[in-house]
């Protein structure tokens, strides 16, 4: 035993994360014969990635097509969710990779193959990665339903909210001994769906803040309006050891949005929407913390936009689908587009700043590029007093990082201000 204790240090003191890499391709994934490959392997291996020279981190960012092989999730007239779910995965994978040199990313499959769900988080796990987002698209007996509406790992409060993990969840019942898998949990029992959502994640801020950037995107660029951020118990998210988020695209259960869906603009538009949020997550969250110049991921990266997707094209793009939505109700259809709604079901969601100053006097220039790097400014007047607050985030932990930045630009007063929505 001391022999081993002693070879193990050794090897853990002088072996780089950077000197080891393991290849896992989508089969293995799924393959029974890996799932029952040794613990005690995988346990030592990743003990000693830990222990290795973490200076030089790669991001790792595992994305999940959702359902797959003989389970083909939603069924639309003329589609299915497992095969738009891996293109529009793969379609976020390619584009975040060629922005971003320092980021690696692992896709649960990249063929139509079946993995259990607690196989594709388990695998995050293992794989050390920094966020994990799971594709799908949604379904209602309800035609008329629209939007896209992504998940965190919680409490759903809302029955619409139970209906959508239990559909997903549902997967579960094509699974060899998923009984053991998922300790006893029963996707057809009320009361195995509040046990699952029983399970919090240690990252659930961050999970909240990256879904809520995926909405605000999707808003922004989608043609169906956001129905917001929402809480309920996935069992693919279940036990997650990194933020984790599951987007759906939109209803398959709708003509419109199964034919916006299916189309390669449209496919384009909905990546490009979640890639847009990663960049606004990778800059607060990732750049900053591994130091790494605005200028490593090339031009086309500091706008964290694709340049083979511009905002005149996602424009005209949500023109031509919009003109081809049915004439009978026009009003509703308008009324829907572009509302952005951050409602996670727990009632109001709040939102924080950092003030900077409070004073009587209007100031023309107080606004500095070392300002808008931190957010963008802005002004509110109460009471004859303009306050001078900054950025606009989703958690407070972000909030704090950008307090101690504009405290070390000299404003030495900076304090945190929370508001709902």
């Amino acid at each position: 035993m001391l022999i081993i204790t002693s070879l193990l240090y050794y090897v853990s003191s002088t072996l780089r994360a950077s000197d080891v890499k393991i290849i896992l391709n989508n089969t293995s994934l799924s393959s029974p014969e890996w799932m029952q490959g040794s613990k005690e392997d995988l346990w030592l291996m990743q003990n000693l990635l830990k222990t290795g020279d973490r200076k030089k981190k790669v991001i790792k960012i595992v994305i999940d097509a959702g359902h797959g092989g003989h389970d083909s999730g939603a069924v639309g007239k003329n589609s299915y969710e497992k095969d738009i779910a891996l293109k529009l995965a793969l379609k976020v994978g390619d584009i975040i990779q060629s922005r971003y040199p320092d980021v690696e990313v692992i896709q649960t499959r990249t063929t139509d193959v079946f993995i259990p769900l607690f196989r594709r988080i388990q695998y995050a796990n293992e794989q050390n990665a920094d966020l994990f987002i799971s594709i799908h698209c949604n379904f209602i007996s309800n035609p008329k339903t629209r939007g896209t509406e992504t998940f965190v790992m919680g409490l759903h409060r809302a029955g619409d909210n139970l209906e959508v993990a239990k559909r997903e969840n549902a997967s579960i019942l094509l699974e060899q001994n998923y009984e053991a898998n998922y300790d006893g949990y029963d996707p057809n029992s009320p009361e195995g769906h509040i046990m699952l959502s029983m399970y919090q994640n240690n990252y659930l801020d961050k999970s909240i803040e990256f879904a809520a950037a995926v909405e605000e995107q999707f808003g922004k660029l989608h043609i169906s309006k956001s129905r917001g951020v929402k809480q309920a118990g996935f069992a693919v998210l279940r036990r997650a050891s990194m933020p984790a988020v599951l987007v759906e695209a939109g209803f398959l259960s709708n003509d419109v949005e199964e034919a916006f869906l299916l189309s390669e603009d449209g496919q384009g538009v909905v990546s490009e929407s979640v890639v847009r949020a990663f960049d606004k997550y990778y800059k607060i969250n990732i750049s900053k913390q591994n130091q790494i110049a605005d200028n490593t991921t090339g031009a086309n990266t500091k706008n964290g936009k694709n340049p083979d997707i511009s905002d005149a094209k996602i424009s005209s793009i949500k023109e031509a689908i919009s003109s081809s939505m049915p004439k009978s109700n026009p009003q509703t259809v308008k009324s829907e587009t572009n509302t952005v709604n951050t409602n996670i079901g727990v009632g109001e969601i709040q939102k924080f700043k950092v003030q900077i100053a409070a004073l009587k006097s209007e100031l023309a220039d107080i606004d500095s590029a070392e300002l808008r790097k931190i957010g963008s400014l802005t002004v509110k007047k109460q009471n004859d007093v303009n306050k001078y607050m900054v950025g606009d985030f989703v958690s407070r932990p972000s909030a704090e990082i950008a307090r101690e930045k504009l405290k070390n630009l000299g404003y030495k007063g900076a304090f945190i201000v929370a508001l709902n929505e």
